[in-house]
């Protein structure tokens, strides 16, 4: 009951619920096109590499005076650029996933560690990008949100089936005219939005988690693409839920809270599965 009054009653607790509503529709939609595309490791990468962008931020911010104070929009680009660079490197120099990731991945990281140095002062706000908070969201978050999930909608209910097509065998549909490329780089750009967006959330490290469990726990009860998109959604809002009540029980981390809740769901689901769906 506490924790229902403090929704009620706090600002923030209902930001950080509105917060999670918005991005469990985002990385359920998203993320099942990572796990079908088998694109959680550049994924992971594109996180990681998104550290580059807020130590750039955080520098410029300070030495310059911007009146910007959030490094969020210099994180958004240089994810952008590292996912489309990813796919050029294997497209253009025919680099293999691996290596193009493990590039990107320690380049990114290097990039975020030097400038986060150089930036004059103590940088408390770090760990906040790292670990994520979910409790720090603001009206600009919902906004950012708001904005990807009416985006990734669009795209989705336009190029539907070419998404589809793309997630599973691109070079033979390629041949029957699917803009497999275009898809490709598209979507890439979303996924690179959507890690970034959602980083308060989750955070730099653990990010990847919350656009994989959740699918993966879909992927155990439903089999067809959309089914797996809305239960993906809906097991990302009921990690998110049960994390923050977690976090504000237990006084922990939201972030962390937030994986713990999604890997219990996945473990139950898959325990439910074999017990009463006679299935392995």
């Amino acid at each position: 009951m506490d924790f229902i009054s403090s929704i009620l009653k706090y600002p923030f607790m209902q930001n950080a619920l509105i917060v999670g509503f918005l991005s469990s529709i985002c990385c359920g939609t998203i993320g099942t096109y990572i796990v079908n595309k088998k694109m959680v490791f550049i994924s992971s990468s594109i996180s990681h590499a998104s550290y580059g962008g807020i130590g750039i931020g955080l520098y410029l911010i300070s030495v310059f005076d911007l009146p910007v104070k959030d490094p969020i929009l210099f994180a958004l680009v240089f994810s952008i650029f590292s996912g489309i660079l990813i796919l050029l490197l294997k497209d253009k120099f025919n680099l293999k996933d691996d290596l193009s990731i493990g590039i990107i991945m320690t380049f990114g990281m290097a990039v975020g560690i030097i400038f986060s140095f150089m930036t004059p002062g103590y940088q408390a706000d770090l760990s906040t990008y790292l670990f994520g908070n979910i409790l720090l969201s603001n009206k600009e978050n919902i906004i950012m949100l708001l904005l990807l999930d009416i985006t990734i909608i669009i795209v989705f209910f336009i190029f539907y089936k070419s998404i589809i097509y793309s997630s599973f065998d691109e070079n033979f549909y390629n041949i029957y005219g699917v803009p497999v490329k275009f898809i490709n780089y598209l979507l890439i750009i979303l996924i690179s939005s959507a890690i970034i967006i959602n980083i308060k959330t989750i955070g730099i490290i653990l990010i990847i988690s919350i656009l994989t469990i959740p699918q993966a726990t879909a992927s155990l009860l439903v089999k067809k693409y959309y089914l797996i998109i809305i239960f993906s959604g809906i097991f990302s809002f009921l990690g998110i839920l049960s994390g923050l009540y977690f976090s504000y029980s237990l006084n922990i981390p939201s972030g962390p809270a937030i994986i713990l809740s999604l890997t219990i769901i996945l473990l139950f689901t898959k325990g439910f599965r074999k017990i009463f769906l006679k299935t392995t």
